[in-house]
């Protein structure tokens, strides 16, 4: 029976300050919401609407955490991005070429739904350069390009021996030219 090959996402110090901050606001307006609506707001309306901004900020948190990638791993002819809470799969022979990403091809990118650096950089973004694509990295050096089905931004520990990971496909994919993994 072949393991996986893992590979971990580090944090870099931007994410873990961006992190720590938001998470810190977020969480005192959880606590403030719910100490000014049932010790301070008249019952009714009112007192709805503050604790609902109480639960929206905690539901923002907790959010946050179950969708933030912690991980990556190449098994079963399958990349698989580690996340609490719908982990993404994508089959390796979907996946047409693998490469080192300069972050400069990342310039000028929009966020158009996800994270831009609470417990990630997750979720849906959009460039001249790349057109739409999906990132799951947790740091601002060592991307990886990852083209199929769709594309996809990646900051693995390693991104060399990730890359060569998914190039041989661990035996799992067709060789480069032929319409598997290619540089």
């Amino acid at each position: 029976m072949m393991h996986p090959t893992l590979f971990t996402a580090p944090w870099d110090q931007k994410l873990t300050l961006i992190t720590v901050v938001t998470s810190a606001l977020l969480l005192a307006g959880t606590l403030l919401s719910i100490w000014a609506g049932l010790a301070v707001a008249p019952s009714g309306v009112g007192r709805g609407v503050i604790l609902l901004g109480g639960l929206f900020a905690l539901t923002a948190f907790v959010l946050g955490i179950l969708l933030a990638p912690r991980g990556y791993s190449i098994d079963g002819g399958r990349l698989r991005i580690d996340r609490r809470l719908c982990p993404v799969e994508i089959p390796l022979d979907s996946i047409r070429t693998v490469e080192p990403l300069p972050a400069e091809r990342l310039a000028g990118s929009l966020r158009t739904l996800g994270s831009g650096g609470f417990f990630g950089y997750y979720g849906r973004f959009r460039n001249q350069a790349l057109g739409s694509y999906r990132m799951y990295a947790t740091r601002g050096d060592g991307y990886v390009l990852v083209r199929g089905d769709a594309t996809y931004v990646l900051t693995p520990d390693s991104p060399e021996r990730f890359i060569e990971a998914l190039r041989s496909g661990r035996g799992n994919t067709r060789p480069a030219g032929t319409g598997g993994i290619g540089s």
